[in-house]
This record gives structure tokens, C-alpha cells and sequence, in this order.
């Protein structure tokens, strides 16, 4: 064979080899960024959604706060409105006790209720 021959094909193959050594060795680098960016994305998400779901209890919260006193003014005792909330626990009900007496009277109530159970 002639020699031209045989440093051609050598020339070929090692080009073929730089070439995927180089392009695999880009496309691992760019796999580790965008694993990087989606990890600080979707922490950055779950954070917003911790966030939102904290936001849409306060609001709940807040909207058993007002129908609790309304049922206070109406027939003065917000009992029956707070046992109607089974999306909260004794103590959070304790807790909406106490907060309605203190917005109704201006003070706490003389017995809870939700506690000593």
C-alpha cells in the first residue's frame, strides 16, 4: 500500500476519535449546567409553591376568623361555625376560639371549649 494511503486513513481515524472525544466531552459539561440550572429551578419553584400554599391558609384561616364571629354576633356563641371546619385540627380550632373571643369581647373567653379534652 502506498504510505499516502495509510496516512490518510490514519489522518481520518484520528480525526473521527478527536472529534467524538471532544464533542462528548461538550455534551457532559453542558448535561452537569443543566442539571445545575434545573435543580436551582425547580428549588425556586417549590419555594414559590411553599409560599403560595402558606398564603392560601392564611386566607382560609382568615375566612373561618370572619364566619366565626358572624356566628358569634348572630347567636352568641361561635361553636357551631368552628366545629363546621373539618380541614382544622383541636388546637387549631382552640386557637380560632380564642382569637373570636378576643375580637368579639376584648378578651379571651373564660373556658375553651377545644381545650382540656
Amino acid at each position: 500500500m502506498d504510505t499516502t494511503i495509510v496516512c490518510t486513513v490514519i489522518g481520518i481515524a484520528f480525526s473521527g476519535f478527536f472529534s467524538w472525544f471532544f464533542t462528548r466531552r461538550y455534551y457532559l459539561r453542558s448535561l452537569r449546567g443543566q442539571e445545575r440550572e434545573a435543580t436551582s429551578q425547580i428549588a425556586a419553584l417549590m419555594s414559590v409553591a411553599g409560599s403560595i400554599q402558606k398564603l392560601d391558609q392564611d386566607l382560609i384561616m382568615q375566612k373561618h376568623l370572619e364566619e366565626a364571629i358572624e356566628e358569634y354576633r348572630r347567636s352568641g356563641s361561635p361553636v357551631r361555625a368552628i366545629d363546621s371546619y373539618d380541614d382544622l385540627t383541636r388546637e387549631e380550632k382552640a386557637t380560632l376560639y380564642d382569637k373570636v373571643c378576643l375580637r368579639t369581647k376584648g378578651r379571651p373567653g373564660k373556658s375553651n371549649p377545644y381545650r382540656g379534652y
